[in-house]
């Protein structure tokens, strides 16, 4: 009997260890048929709308292209870092998704600063890097494996003073965050409203956070400008224009495309009113109107163009996959090749530097809290 026992025992240890394997197998097989892409962008804190209207357009991607049998068969999977629109989580965020989760490519970061502060691993460690809305002018010269689906400011800078100007203001003041964007806006705008022979009566940078713009608005009512331009935050952004209210500052107020985020005008209210921004122009396309209604039926809420671009980039990615490999230096290579691509936020194709050469712009105008088009 001892010896029957000594032999069951023997058994019932060999099942067990084989029924974890299997248990271990079945799990891990299916992470072995993921093919992983990464996303960094600010999903808590100031800048939270934006990267969570991207999340959200990427989820719709990624619904859309596993139900069609993914890449090959292999499912993708998207892992979202929170970096807070900063931009040392940033960087701590593309080693973790590079070394720990091991992506093909990443999508990101969502802001100008936290890009170029993960450009430089990007670029080392060859894994594509495509932002979404990344548009200082300094993203041109991020390296080889920077890719954006964004214009460059420098294109927007450029509409927004040729407008102001033809609107007959010659004389203004700006008032911006003094970072990668706030400042390349500003020198941008500066610098064409210059050629047109407007002149900037003072220019202020804040703190990105600032909360508090009073002794500024005291020095600009001094001065009287016909005109604010104000590349400032979203946060900022509803702040400013408060304050604007509160000192009965008469100016007209010209932002950035930043405003083009709705939910500024529920921070800002009616203080928004009056104000005249530029944005990406939305298209009139299918592709767009398309992603729209599903954006409605799965989140019960408007869509923008932010999510949409972000939807862009797993479509644009995932193309690249399947045009070359799971090398970065092959899917790199097929972004290059990029042209003229029908995507939710328009036609896209890339240059030599990564820069998206087929976006235009519209002003837009906040009338009772509705957007209103100037131009296209």
């Amino acid at each position: 009997m001892k010896g029957i026992k000594k032999i069951s025992l023997s058994v019932c240890v060999a099942l067990a260890i084989l029924i974890l394997t299997n248990l271990t197998y079945a799990k891990s097989k299916p992470e072995q048929d993921i093919i992983k892409f990464g996303f960094i962008g600010p999903l808590t804190g100031q800048a939270a709308s934006y990267g969570d209207a991207q999340k959200r357009g990427i989820q719709i991607a990624v619904e859309e292209i596993n139900s069609s049998g993914g890449i090959n068969g292999r499912n993708i999977k998207v892992v979202f870092e929170d970096d807070q629109m900063d931009p040392n989580k940033a960087l701590s965020a593309i080693k973790k998704l590079i070394d720990i989760d091991k992506v093909t490519a990443i999508i990101g970061e969502t802001t100008t600063a936290g890009t170029l502060a993960i450009a430089g691993t990007a670029n080392k460690r060859k894994i594509v890097l495509l932002s979404p809305s990344a548009s200082g002018e300094k993203v041109t010269d991020a390296g080889d494996y920077v890719f954006r689906v964004a214009p460059s400011d420098s294109f927007q800078a450029i509409v927004a003073a040729e407008f102001i100007h033809h609107k007959g203001f010659k004389k203004g003041t700006i008032v911006y965050t003094n970072d990668d964007w706030g400042n390349g806006l500003k020198k941008a705008f500066e610098k064409s409203l210059g050629r047109l022979g407007g002149e900037i009566l003072l220019a202020e940078g804040c703190t990105p956070g600032t909360q508090d713009f009073r002794t500024i608005l005291v020095k600009i009512m001094d001065i009287r400008p016909e005109f604010i331009y104000i590349p400032l935050y979203l946060d900022e952004s509803a702040t400013f224009l408060r304050q604007v209210k509160e000192l009965k500052v008469n100016s007209q107020i010209l932002g950035a495309d930043n405003f083009s985020d709705k939910a500024l005008l529920t921070t800002a209210g009616s203080t928004a009113d009056g104000v005249i921004f530029t944005m990406p122009a939305e298209p009139h396309n299918e592709e767009y109107s398309s992603y729209l209604a599903k954006y409605m039926a799965k989140y019960n809420e408007n869509g923008n163009y932010t999510s949409a671009s972000a939807y862009d980039c797993v479509y644009l990615l995932t193309d690249s996959v399947r045009k070359s490999s799971l090398n970065g230096e092959q899917i790199k290579n097929a972004l290059y090749n990029v042209k003229n691509y029908k995507g939710a936020s328009g036609l896209i194709s890339f240059d030599n530097n990564g820069d998206v050469t087929t976006k235009v712009f519209s002003v837009i105008k906040i009338e009772d809290g509705q957007y209103k088009t100037i131009t296209d």
